[in-house]
C-alpha cells in the first residue's frame, strides 16, 4: 500500500468527525433558511410594494383628474357666461368702432379675470371670436398668445376640449369651441395656457420611498407631463396597453435600466399616468433586510459552532478514556478499568467494556487452569497406556490356557474382553459403524455368557452404513442401559433389537427392548438427569446424550419412547459422514 493511501486511511478522531458533520449540517441548514427566507421575503415584500405603488399611481391619477375637472369647470363657466355669449354675438354680427371695441374688450376681460385668478399657474386665458378678435388675460403683459391648435381643429372638435403642449417651455394648452347656447353653433373658442408646473408639481410631489420616473402620456403617445423634463414632448417608447398586460420588469429605454411599470386608469382627457420604478430601487429594502438577516444567521452559525465544539469535547472525552483503557488492556494490564460517569450510550459502552474485561480476565484464568488440567490428563493417559499392555498380555495368556485345556468359550470371552478394553481406551474420537458394531458384539458376547438364553439379540443393520462415521463407544452405553434397566428386571425372556438404517443423507439408529419399560414421569426425570452435570446416576446414558449434542447439535438429541411393561425404544439421527470426509473438532 502506498504512503499516500495510508495517509487517506489514517483514522480521524471522532470529535473532528462530529465537528465536521455538525458544521456541514448547520451550514446547509443556515444556507437553506437564508435562501428560503430571502425568497419568501422578496416575494411577500414585492407583492406589498406592488400594491402600494399601484395605490400611489391611482391616487396620483385621481389628483390629476381633479385638476382636469377644475379646468373643465372653468371652461363650462366661460362657455355658459351670458356676458361672453352676448359680447361674442355682438362682435360676430357687425363691424365695431374702436371705441366700442375697447368697451367690449374690457367687459370680456373683466369676466375672464374672475376665472383666471383661481391659479397662479395660468399663463394666459383667451377668448377668440368667430371673426378672429382676441380677448385675453395674461400673466406676463406684452407676451403673445401661444396657440397649440388651429382654429379649424378647434371648431371641428365641436365642443370637445383639446389638450396639448405649446411654446418653448412646453406649457399646457387647453382649447375648446364656444357654442351658441341656442343654436349650438360655434361663435368662438377658449384658449387657456398653464405653466407646465401646474401638473408637473403633482408628479414631482408624487414622492414615495421609491425614486423613479413618472410620465403622463396622451392618446397619441406624447409625454405631456413628467418629472424628467428632457423627455417632455417626446414620444413614449412603449405602447400603454402592452404595459397594462404585464407584471414583469422590462427595460426602460428612457432611464436605461430594467424597471417595473405601473399604469393608471385613462383620464377623461385621454391622458394616462405611467410610473416606472427601477428594479434595483424596488428591491433595495429587500436586499437590505436580506443582508441583515444573513449577518444575523452568520452570528448564529458562529455561536452554534463554538457551542458544538464544547459539546463534542464533553461527549468525546469518555471515548478517549475508553480508548486509552483498551490500549492498556491490550498491553497486558488486565486490571485497568474505565471510569463510568454517565448513564448514556457511551456510559453503557464503558460499563459493558468493564464487564467484558472482567469476563476476559476470568476466561484467561480458566484457560490457564484448563491447560494445567490437560497436561495432567495427558500424563495420566500415558500412565494408563502402560498398565493396559500388562492386562492385554494377561488376557492373551488366559485365552491360550483355555484353548490348551479345550475350553473354547472361556477363550472366546477373554478375547472379546480384550477387544472391548482396546475400544474403550482408543484415541480416535470417531470410528466407522462397522467398528462400532464389532465393539457392540464383543460386549453382547460377554453378556451372553452371563444371561444365557434369557436375552436374545436381533441385528437389523444396513451394510451400506458400515463406512459411515460415528462417535466412538456411542452404542455400548445404550445397549448396557437396555439390558440392566429393561431386560434384567424382567422375569421372562427378553429381546434386544439393534437397528441401523440409511435415510437420505442421515443414519438412523434405534436400540429397542421389550423389558419393563418406563412411565412418562420416569422419562421426564431421565431427561432431567441427562441435563444435570452433578448427578452420578445414568452416567452412560448421560454421556451419550451430551456427546451427541456437543458433536452434532440439537438435531441429534436422543429421543426416548417407553411404556410400562411394554419396553423402551431409544432413537437418534446422525448426518451421514464417510470415513476420510469428517474433520474432528479441535
Amino acid at each position: 500500500m502506498t504512503e499516500k493511501r495510508k495517509r487517506r486511511l489514517r483514522i480521524t478522531g471522532i470529535r473532528k468527525k462530529m465537528l465536521f458533520v455538525f458544521a456541514v449540517l448547520i451550514t446547509i441548514t443556515g444556507a437553506g433558511i437564508s435562501v428560503f427566507s430571502a425568497a419568501v421575503f422578496r416575494q411577500g415584500y414585492g407583492k406589498i410594494s406592488r400594491v402600494y405603488l399601484q395605490d400611489v399611481t391611482q391616487q396620483t391619477t385621481n389628483n390629476l383628474e381633479n385638476m382636469i375637472q377644475t379646468i373643465e369647470d372653468i371652461n363650462i363657466q366661460i362657455l355658459s357666461s351670458a356676458v361672453i355669449q352676448e359680447q361674442l354675438e355682438i362682435v360676430n354680427g357687425q363691424e365695431m368702432e374702436p371705441y366700442s371695441m375697447r368697451n367690449i374688450s374690457k367687459i370680456v376681460e373683466r369676466e375672464l379675470e374672475t376665472n383666471a385668478l383661481f391659479s397662479s399657474d395660468v399663463v394666459s386665458l383667451s377668448v377668440f371670436s368667430k371673426s378672429g378678435l382676441e380677448f385675453s388675460v395674461k400673466k406676463i403683459t406684452g407676451r403673445g398668445t401661444d396657440l397649440a391648435f388651429l382654429e379649424g381643429e378647434i371648431y371641428k372638435a365641436n365642443g370637445t376640449t383639446l389638450w396639448g403642449l405649446v411654446g418653448p417651455d412646453k406649457d399646457i394648452c387647453i382649447a375648446k369651441a364656444i357654442l351658441d347656447l341656442t343654436t349650438m353653433k360655434p361663435i368662438g373658442y377658449i384658449n387657456i395656457v398653464y405653466e407646465r408646473e401646474y401638473f408637473g408639481d403633482i408628479v414631482k410631489d408624487n414622492s414615495t420611498e421609491y425614486s423613479g420616473a413618472s410620465y403622463v402620456v396622451d392618446r397619441d403617445g406624447i409625454i405631456v407631463v413628467t418629472n424628467h423634463e428632457k423627455y417632455l414632448g417626446t414620444r413614449f417608447p412603449v405602447a400603454i396597453e402592452a404595459l397594462r398586460e404585464t407584471d414583469t420588469s422590462r427595460y426602460d429605454i428612457l432611464n436605461n435600466t430594467n424597471s417595473f411599470y405601473y399604469v393608471g386608469n385613462e383620464m377623461p382627457n385621454g391622458w394616462t399616468l405611467v410610473e416606472a420604478v427601477s428594479v434595483k430601487e424596488f428591491y433595495k429594502n429587500t436586499y437590505r433586510v436580506i443582508g441583515l438577516t444573513g449577518i444575523f444567521l452568520l452570528g448564529i452559525l458562529i455561536l452554534s459552532f463554538f457551542s458544538i465544539n464544547m459539546a463534542t469535547k464533553h461527549i468525546a472525552r469518555p471515548t478517549q478514556d475508553l480508548l486509552e483503557s483498551m490500549k492498556l488492556f491490550g498491553k497486558g494490564n488486565l486490571f485497568h478499568r474505565v471510569e463510568v460517569k454517565t448513564t448514556d450510550e457511551i456510559g453503557q459502552i464503558g460499563s459493558e467494556y468493564n464487564r467484558m474485561a472482567e469476563n476476559i480476565e476470568t476466561l484467561i484464568e480458566k484457560v490457564y487452569k484448563m491447560e494445567i488440567t490437560q497436561k495432567q490428563a495427558e500424563i495420566d493417559f500415558l500412565c494408563m497406556q502402560i498398565n493396559p499392555h500388562f492386562l492385554y498380555n494377561t488376557l492373551d495368556t488366559i485365552s491360550w490356557m483355555a484353548i490348551m485345556q479345550g475350553n473354547l468359550d472361556i477363550s472366546e470371552m477373554t478375547i472379546s474382553l480384550a477387544d472391548l478394553l482396546r475400544a474403550m481406551i482408543k484415541k480416535d474420537r470417531f470410528v466407522t459403524v462397522e467398528e462400532e458394531m464389532k465393539t457392540v458384539k464383543d460386549y453382547l458376547l460377554i453378556q451372553g455368557q452371563r444371561f444365557g438364553d434369557k436375552i436374545s439379540v436381533l441385528y437389523d443393520v444396513d451394510e451400506q452404513a458400515y463406512p459411515c462415521q460415528v462417535p466412538n463407544f456411542i452404542l455400548q452405553p445404550l445397549i448396557e442401559n437396555a439390558i440392566i434397566h429393561g431386560l434384567e428386571p424382567k422375569l421372562e425372556k427378553g429381546m434386544l433389537r439393534v437397528r441401523i438404517k440409511l435415510e437420505k443423507d442421515t443414519v438412523v439408529f434405534c436400540i429397542a427392548d421389550d423389558g419393563v419399560g418406563m412411565s412418562r414421569e420416569e422419562i421426564r426425570e431421565l431427561y432431567e438427569k441427562c441435563e444435570m452435570n452433578e448427578t452420578n446416576q445414568n452416567i452412560g446414558l448421560k454421556n451419550v446424550y451430551r456427546r451427541l449434542i456437543l458433536c452434532y447439535g440439537e438435531s441429534s438429541r436422543l429421543h426416548i419412547e417407553s411404556e410400562k411393561h411394554r419396553g423402551t425404544k431409544i432413537n437418534f439421527i446422525l448426518p451421514m459422514m464417510i470415513k476420510g470426509q469428517h474433520k474432528e473438532e479441535n
